[in-house]
């Protein structure tokens, strides 16, 4: 089971050998006219300073604005004579800062006659839109949050081309357009 004496000799042998070629090979200096000693250099690196972080400046971007969350519904009483209730759901994106909606207006108009400015109101009537969440009435709209838009408009008749524009007290203005359908029923999609 042990490994004979012959092959131990020759392993010993053969392992200095090698051992004394290493050796050799390290303090040896080289011979000739150039005397260039070829090495390999390992990758070097260079390490850079980090810069010092800035104060976080929190930008609030474009899209905290109002944003239209559904379609644009035009109620009708009389369907012969046009449409007289709009309603549709804003709401803000996640980082947006709280609306106050009783200081938000809406811009309402159709071609040929003068655009009537609604402010917020708590009851139905001329010149005055509700907001509601869930059937209840509110006065703010805070970030992931829905509120339905109301307001009574006069007879809007079929085939008309409507404008609206809801205007908060801070940020861009949300403009909506769409047309009265030809042919009206009780509820009707702008």
């Amino acid at each position: 089971m042990f490994p004979s004496k012959k092959f131990i000799k020759i392993f010993s042998v053969s392992l200095g050998l090698v051992v004394l070629v290493i050796i050799a090979g390290c303090i040896t200096s080289p011979s000739g006219s150039d005397r260039i000693i070829m090495e390999t250099s390992l990758p070097t690196t260079t390490v850079f300073a980090s810069p010092q972080p800035s104060p976080t400046i929190n930008v609030v971007p474009s899209s905290t604005d109002i944003q239209l969350r559904s379609n644009v519904y035009a109620l009708s009483s009389i369907p012969q004579l046009g449409i007289d209730t709009i309603y549709f759901t804003i709401g803000l994106p996640t980082l947006a800062p709280e609306i106050d909606l009783t200081r938000m207006q809406i811009i309402f108009s159709t071609p040929g006659s003068d655009p009537v400015t609604l402010t917020y109101g708590t009851q139905d009537s001329n010149g005055t839109f509700r907001t509601t969440s869930g059937n209840i009435a509110v006065t703010s709209l805070g970030p992931r949050e829905e509120v339905q838009i109301t307001f009574g408009v006069k007879a809007v008749t079929a085939g008309s081309n409507v404008q609206i524009e809801v205007i908060p007290p801070a940020g861009a203005v949300l403009h909506i357009s769409g047309t009265v359908p030809d042919m009206l029923s009780s509820m009707n999609i702008l």
